[in-house]
Order: C-alpha cells, then structure tokens, then sequence
C-alpha cells in the first residue's frame, strides 16, 4: 500500500439514512479519512450505475453507494433495487479488467455514525491498496461500460429481476433466481462484448482479427458478436481486401 496516495472517493448517500449518519459522524467529532467527496440522493436505488462509471471517467479512483439497511428503505424496497444493479455492475467491471473492488455499497442508519465512519475507512483502505484509477488506461473498457449499461436489455433485466423472482406468475409459478442470475451474467457478457467491439469499429473499419486484438476477445466471439450487430443495423461489411472483409460502425 502507498501511505503516501490520498484516494478520490464519490460517495452517493441515501438523504433519510447515510447522508444523517454522516452528519452524526461530524456532530459527534468522529473522525474518518477524508477523501470521501458527497453526492446526497433521495434513495440509493436513485444511484444509476451510468453515475458511478462517470465518476471513474472523471477521475475518482473509486466509488461508495451508501444507504438504509434492507429492511428500512424509506421508499420501502429501493434499496433492494439498488442490490440488483450493483450486482449486475460488479459483474461487469470484473468482465472490463477494472474489478468490483473500485466500487462498494454499504449500509449505514441515521443513528449509525460509528458505522458510517467504519464504513468509510474500509472503503477507503480498500481503494489506497489498489492506488490510483487511471482513466485514460481504461479508456476502452470505460466507453464499452457505458455503452452496455444504457442498453434497454441490461436495464430491463436489472429491473424486473425481483418481480420474476419473489412474485408469482399466473399459474403460480416463480422464476429460480439463480436461474434469473445466469441470465443476468450471460446477458452482461454478451452486451460488454458486443460495446467493446463497438469501441473499436468507432476508432475506424476493422478486420475481425484486428477488432479481437483490440477488444482483446477471440475471433470466434468476435465474429458471432458481429453477426448481432449487423443484424441490429450497428455494423456492417465496409470493404473486402483479398478477400479479408473489413467492418464498420454504423453509430449506435
């Protein structure tokens, strides 16, 4: 661990229970590290994961979502839906090489200040022994995270997840969450590839094997990812070179 780096942490805090914590935590002179910068939001289940990759683009070198325990939401269950969306966001930063470890959710009340504070200095330690978050490293995997965090698919299954789950069908029928956890993995990995590619044909018209060396994906995968993007009018054939075929983005 570098003593000498002094982490950039965004911390998004629920207004009902985190952010009261942490104003405990200051009434009551409890001392924390100080590289926690504060967004307040109504409720975690507020905090889009879109939110948190903009704050690895613009140069924190992690991130903290913090709100009421389960249980305690005051708008009832946001803070389950904020369970889901993180679980779908930790997925995908282990897929982009970025880990999960930059980014952490945690529970705090409006009468836990020691807890906030605890909360705060092993989110903090966590992120010192990583050091720091180039951006510009991860510039590649940063743009495919945005791209596949905004796809309909994505979002839509991190919100239905609980209703298919814990409630009945018309035939009183649950779906088996690891069932619907599968689905959620395969789906992320899918549209991660299929962005990363993405990323890649926007820097110009590209082979499959150029587009795998970039992306760092095999060919195969490439190619089957392609086949999707073509049909869904993102890709298309752009020029053949001795019968080498070269893509192109068609935006999206």
């Amino acid at each position: 661990m570098n003593e000498s780096f002094k982490p950039n942490i965004l911390a998004f805090l629920c207004n009902w229970c985190s952010y009261a914590g942490a104003d405990l935590a200051g009434v009551s002179r409890i001392q924390y590290p100080p590289y926690i910068r504060v967004i307040r939001t109504m409720c975690s289940g507020r905090v889009d994961p879109l939110f948190i990759i903009n704050a690895l683009k613009d140069g924190f070198d992690g991130v903290l979502v913090s709100g009421c325990h389960i249980g305690d939401c005051h708008y009832l269950d946001g803070n389950k839906y904020t369970v889901k969306r993180m679980e779908m966001l930790s997925q995908l930063l282990d897929l982009s090489g970025i880990g999960r470890d930059r980014v952490h959710l945690r529970w705090a009340s409006a009468a836990e200040a020691q807890p906030f504070a605890d909360n705060v200095a092993e989110v903090t330690g966590i992120i010192m022994g990583l050091g720091p978050f180039s951006a510009d490293d991860h510039k590649m995997a940063l743009g495919a995270l945005t791209r596949a965090l905004s796809t309909t698919r994505l979002r839509w299954l991190a919100g239905i997840d609980r209703h298919l789950t814990e409630n009945e069908n018309v035939y009183h029928e649950k779906t088996d969450p690891e069932y619907f956890k599968q689905v959620i993995t395969d789906a992320a990995t899918m549209e991660y590839h299929k962005a990363l590619i993405q990323e890649a044909l926007d820097k110009g018209p590209a082979t499959v094997r150029e587009i795998a060396d970039q992306a760092g994906l095999d060919v195969y995968t490439v190619s089957k990812r392609l086949n999707e993007l073509e049909l869904n009018g993102l890709a298309d054939l752009s020029s053949c070179e001795e019968n080498t075929p070269r893509f192109a983005s068609l935006g999206g």
